[in-house]
């Protein structure tokens, strides 16, 4: 079981509510000529290129620059950004990267971009949140910290520094100064991690937060110098699982995320082409904007123009077998192939 309601931000299958948007990028993809790509439905935009954790299994260690050439955006370009997006029909935005708290204008873009009329989100590591960055992100639709273990020696040993206690103190100040914002408490399956989900779980209801989500990490990424395959003891794993599901409540759920991994939670792709990436815009530190969140800052996967005959020939060379481990965007590729182009669900018959 990864959820006790289906209706939720968690559930790959809302989709399904995408389908409209599915069908204008195959027609585009068709016929690029008739047709133009649709605006993204998401901007995912990354700041800065710092982080002030050390997760050894990070996808974004490529991101980090030296203490004398740290890209980050200012606030005349957020400006012009926000602007772009709104105009351009974009809804929401999420805040990502290594570590977007540390661009010290996010406070003033996060209020431009909800000001504007898009959502907002944002995936932090909560170490750093000083009160005015706090107050701007309860702003956001949803926030998503990622502590992986309450336990501060495992912590350490996962993320590479010893601020534990600050991030579930951040949480706590997160939780008490909300008001309609869904704040998640986020961890992965990892060896080191496997033994404190339970009491990480625990830690994230009392301290407020509207949920806890867990998820096997992607260790074998070809551009991880430790990519390895984890030999971990599933039937242990979904017995813990139970266990957190065990402590929900009407105000606090357990997503426990296994739906784009086999059964033994390795990488899975069921599905054959990239076709849903026009989904969401990856913009970088850099200003560029690349294919997708698995593939940024590789040069390979940039895409020089949103809708061109670039992105069209690049989103076609991509063979998901060969160029990609976890996918993001996996499910929503299957149902492109299996409910829009296959019409295996009879889409008109309701």
């Amino acid at each position: 079981m990864e959820w006790s309601n289906k209706y939720n931000p968690m559930n790959s299958d809302k989709g399904l509510a995408y389908v409209e948007h599915y069908k204008e990028i195959l027609d585009w993809m068709s016929n690029p000529a008739l047709y133009e790509l649709p605006p993204p439905i998401e901007a995912s935009l990354d700041p800065i290129a710092a982080c002030n954790n050390k997760c050894y299994y990070c996808s974004s260690n490529k991101y980090i620059g030296t203490e004398k050439n740290i890209k980050r955006w200012g606030i005349d370009y957020f400006d012009d950004l926000f602007c772009h997006l709104a105009e351009w029909g974009v809804k929401g935005f999420c805040w990502g990267g290594r570590e977007s708290t540390l661009n010290l204008r996010l406070a003033e873009a996060t209020r431009m971009g909800v000001g504007l009329g898009l959502e907002g989100a944002i995936v932090t590591n909560g170490v750093y949140l000083p009160d005015d960055l706090l107050d701007a992100l309860l702003l956001c639709k949803w926030i998503g910290i990622s502590v992986d273990s309450c336990d501060p020696d495992v912590y350490k040993r996962v993320r590479g520094t010893d601020d534990c206690e600050k991030v579930w103190h951040n949480i706590v100040r997160l939780t008490t100064k909300n008001k309609d914002t869904t704040i998640g408490v986020r961890a992965l399956v990892l060896p080191e991690t496997v033994d404190t989900i339970l009491d990480t779980c625990r830690a994230a209801k009392l301290a407020g937060a509207t949920f806890f989500h867990v998820r096997p990490a992607d260790l074998e990424r070809s551009d991880l110098k430790i990519a390895q395959k984890m030999n971990l003891d599933i039937p242990k794993i979904q017995g813990i699982f139970e266990k957190c599901h065990e402590m929900e409540t009407e105000d606090f759920k357990v997503f426990t995320i296994t739906h784009k991994y086999d059964e033994s939670f390795k990488v899975v792709h069921k599905f054959k082409k990239c076709l849903a990436s026009p989904l969401v815009m990856q913009l970088c530190a850099d200003k560029r904007k690349y294919i997708c969140v698995d593939h940024r800052l590789d040069p390979k996967y940039e895409v020089k123009e949103w809708g061109s005959e670039q992105h069209l020939n690049l989103i076609k060379s991509i063979v998901p077998d060969r160029d990609c481990s976890r996918c993001t965007w996996g499910e929503y590729n299957r149902q492109i192939e299996e409910v829009v182009i296959g019409d295996k669900c009879h889409l008109n018959f309701p």
